[in-house]
């Protein structure tokens, strides 16, 4: 890209210059320009970099007022929340390109008619906050991205901060000449700039950087740090184990930030904090009375994050035949944060670049900690929950993110979901939530994917080979179907789990996932006089008139499997189980089916109703 090259050579204010006057001369010929060419307007997805984006993207949605949000903010310093993708990056760097000084090789402020940011915002919302605009260029700027410092020890995350340690001091390698600095300071900048440095310099790499800008422009410092809890989600799950080294690994990111953030009043002027999770127990802002943090459950920086209709509505406006607008809401609208309904910023762009639907979230950028919790045993009950039937669940939120207690404290299993961008919140009181997943097909898509790969893994066959068991069901082969199911968990599964009735429950959702684009799935739902395990009704894309219903029992003897399969299958109709299902029209026959699971075996017996109505 142009910009990127610019920064390499060196040139980059005369480039930026060119590129400026180019899009001006495009802007003066908008029309003549869609008419003789017809061509779409370019749109960059995948850039963090604001300069990069304004210059070579003919399509941005405006997210300038952050500016005006972060001056007025209560704190010195706002540590904000959200979700991977959700312009977290682009919003940072923005922030970075509109207070930071333009100097010279030298380090010198440029006179105002060689700076070029300013025309990178003459056209945005901000322009017109006369009193914010005073501010543009007015303050040195440190940045730092922690993204990419991923490893499998502490020695390897710490080479990787460093380098991002490095590019931050490289970006002001001006201080090398400058009149204000001191002999030895120059000589520990020296330092830096070549990576030689202990860990005890690494730790205080930030404030000295601050006191040297503060040194050489008479003028406190704005501190941008993107990412800073990517390298400890990283670090846990590949090495979360070795204690020692993880310990380790939360003091050095403790001292780069606290002194930086907390001992800094001489030098430090105010600054942004982004992230996706708050990390409790790690103490990383213990003590910092000027910070101030805001999730996805506050009000204030909502409007910075996500795309709101309107912002939408004018996306496609510019690019009003690329995709069905409508098609467009039920795939990525639907989250709840911050009081708003908001689109997924990332999943939009994308689909207006790409020209086409589909699942971009679901594997963008790392999720190494989210899948390491959804393919937990210990959790798929509760995302079956979650999944089938669009069902809420009621649960207190922790806002910040134990680690270790993820398996074992099912708030802070749901917490981690929300906080990541799988749930959508609805308050209840303090701390108390209804959580559901966000009503769009990208985020239910995500869901049944994890779940489909926890079923794969856990029997260790092909999803076409999990289909073929589950259509002997749906056939009403009942014997065949237990037959292959008793091997299935005889193989892959421990005595351990098979003593459990609720694993039998835990099993048999994750096979019918596999069946959740044809079927309605509900489970454990009240009907009659009871609660059956699992239903299966047809959706309307299915042209089956027979729905399933089905009902589960764990037996400790495999002498009494068969008797406890009679006494079942009477229970279903004893407690009317199929009371619920009855009262759709559409449903002719009813499928009733009882599993007993013993110790090395599955017995089971089927029969199939008609409806009397």
């Amino acid at each position: 890209m142009k910009m990127l090259r610019a920064e390499r050579s060196g040139k980059n204010h005369k480039i930026i210059e060119q590129l400026l006057n180019e899009r001006e001369k495009l802007k003066e010929n908008k029309g003549k320009y869609k008419t003789r060419y017809k061509k779409q307007p370019k749109i960059i997805t995948d850039v963090s970099e604001f300069k990069t984006l304004r210059l070579e993207s003919s399509i941005i949605v405006d997210k300038s007022l952050l500016i005006k949000d972060v001056l007025e903010s209560p704190s010195t310093v706002s540590l904000v929340t959200r979700p991977r993708r959700w312009g977290k990056s682009l919003n940072l760097s923005m922030l970075k390109t509109f207070f930071e000084i333009e100097v010279d090789e030298k380090g010198k402020p440029l006179p105002l008619g060689k700076r070029t940011n300013p025309k990178l915002f003459s056209d945005l919302k901000i322009s017109s906050e006369y009193e914010v605009m005073k501010h543009l260029g007015k303050y040195p700027v440190i940045y730092l991205s922690l993204r990419e410092t991923k490893g499998t020890s502490y020695k390897e995350v710490e080479q990787k901060i460093i380098k991002r340690i490095v590019n931050s001091f490289h970006e002001h390698i001006y201080l090398i000449n400058s009149n204000e600095l001191e002999k030895n300071e120059k000589e520990i900048f020296q330092r830096y700039l070549i990576g030689e440095i202990s860990k005890v310099d690494l730790e205080e790499s930030l404030y000295f950087l601050s006191r040297l800008l503060y040194k050489h422009f008479s003028q406190k410092v704005y501190i941008f740090i993107d990412e800073y809890d990517v390298t400890i989600n990283s670090t846990y799950v590949r090495f979360g184990h070795k204690s020692k080294e993880f310990i380790q690994l939360i003091d050095l990111i403790r001292g780069m930030l606290g002194l930086v953030l907390k001992e800094n009043s001489q030098y430090l002027k105010g600054g942004l904090v982004s992230g996706i999770l708050r990390i409790a127990k790690a103490d990383l802002f213990t003590g910092l009375n000027n910070i101030s943090e805001y999730s996805l459950l506050d009000k204030r920086f909502s409007e910075s994050y996500g795309f709101n209709q309107e912002e939408v509505d004018e996306l496609l406006n510019k690019l009003p035949n690329v995709v069905d607008h409508s098609d467009l809401k039920n795939w990525y609208n639907g989250y709840n944060f911050g009081e708003r309904t908001v689109y997924n910023p990332f999943s939009v762009m994308k689909c207006l670049s790409e020209g086409k639907f589909d699942t971009y979230w679901l594997d963008s950028g790392n999720t190494e900690l989210i899948d390491q919790v959804m393919f937990s045993d210990d959790n798929q009950t509760e995302l079956q929950d979650l999944f089938y039937d669009n069902k809420s669940v009621t649960k207190r939120i922790y806002k910040q993110i134990a680690f270790e207690e993820i398996k074992e404290q099912k708030n802070s299993f749901y917490s981690l979901l929300l906080f990541t961008g799988y749930l959508n919140p609805a308050p209840i009181e303090i701390d108390v939530y209804k959580l559901s997943i966000p009503p769009n097909r990208e985020i239910r898509y995500i869901f049944e994917n994890r779940i489909m790969r926890w079923v794969e893994k856990k029997m260790s066959i092909s999803s076409e080979k999990i289909k073929d068991l589950i259509n002997l069901l749906l056939k009403n082969e009942i014997d065949k179907f237990t037959e292959w199911l008793s091997q299935c968990f005889l193989r892959y599964t421990s005595s351990h789990d098979r003593k459990r009735e609720d694993n039998c429950h835990m099993w048999m959702g994750g096979l019918f996932i596999f069946l959740s684009n044809k079927y309605h799935i509900r489970s454990n739902r009240e009907s009659g006089y009871g609660r059956y395990d699992h239903a299966l009704v047809p959706k309307l894309n299915n042209s089956s008139d027979t729905a399933l219903l089905l009902e589960y029992k764990k037996c400790k003897k495999d002498s009494e499997l068969e008797k406890l399969v009679e006494i079942g299958l009477n229970q279903i109709d004893e407690k009317r189980y199929d009371t619920e299902i009855i009262e759709d029209e559409r449903i002719k026959k009813i499928q009733k089916a009882r599993l007993v699971f013993g110790n090395g075996k599955i017995v089971g017996k089927s029969k199939v109703e008609e409806i009397r109505r």
